[in-house]
């Protein structure tokens, strides 16, 4: 990532570039002091952006809720599977992005107008708001775990660093040792699938189901 040229005159930035290089440095690295030199520019020109590191922060989970495409879909179910496909999408797009999204639970401008659609889909099927929204966050949820997970076993892939877990003792270890001995390489593109295909019919077994749910 080069810095701007800042000879002349100070150098003026965008919100979008801010949010753009704040995302590319990525939530463990970026500071204002590390955006300020990736960018060029004093923290002043920064300052008109944004108030705070935890403001660009939201300022980019903001950024990536946009890009999510809101589905058409009237009915819950379809309308959960449409989103997840949606939101994974989008988050692979932005390497990284996960992390952002991860590490607040705050609205967003963007994801308040998300959370209010799926809302109207929930209540025109007569859901109770808690339950619809519960239902929402857990998809939710599962969509950003699997999207972290894919991302950390590509970089550990790529770091080539020997995992201590290749190194399980058959006779201490023998139930996970048998595990491991049958695993393969995941298709992230299946599990995603088979993921929210879980997370959204056990939804419906606990939400829809007339049983009670409780251990006797």
């Amino acid at each position: 990532m080069k810095s701007k040229n800042s000879k002349g005159r100070p150098a003026q930035i965008s919100k979008t570039e801010i949010i753009d290089c704040a995302l590319q440095i990525g939530l463990d690295q970026v500071s204002m002091h590390m955006l300020g030199k990736q960018l060029g520019v004093s923290a002043t020109a920064l300052y008109r952006h944004v108030s705070s590191k935890d403001d660009l922060i939201l300022q980019c989970c903001d950024f990536v809720m946009g890009k999510v495409e809101i589905p058409n879909e009237t009915e819950w179910e379809p309308y959960l599977y449409c989103f997840a496909k949606n939101f994974r999408k989008v988050l692979l797009s932005i390497p990284g992005s996960v992390e952002f999204i991860r590490y607040t639970q705050e609205f967003t401008p963007n994801s308040c107008i998300l959370v209010d659609d799926m809302l109207g889909v929930f209540r025109k099927e007569e859901f109770d708001a808690q339950v619809a929204f519960m239902t929402f966050a857990t998809v939710f949820t599962r969509v950003t775990d699997i999207v972290q997970h894919q991302e950390r076993a590509g970089k550990i892939q790529k770091s080539k660093v020997p995992s201590h877990i290749e190194h399980i003792d058959d006779n201490n270890l023998p139930n996970l040792s048998w595990l491991l001995k049958q695993t393969k390489p995941v298709d992230y593109d299946q599990y995603f699938a088979d993921g929210i295909t879980i997370s959204v019919e056990g939804l419906k077994a606990f939400f829809v189901s007339p049983s009670t749910h409780e251990c006797d």
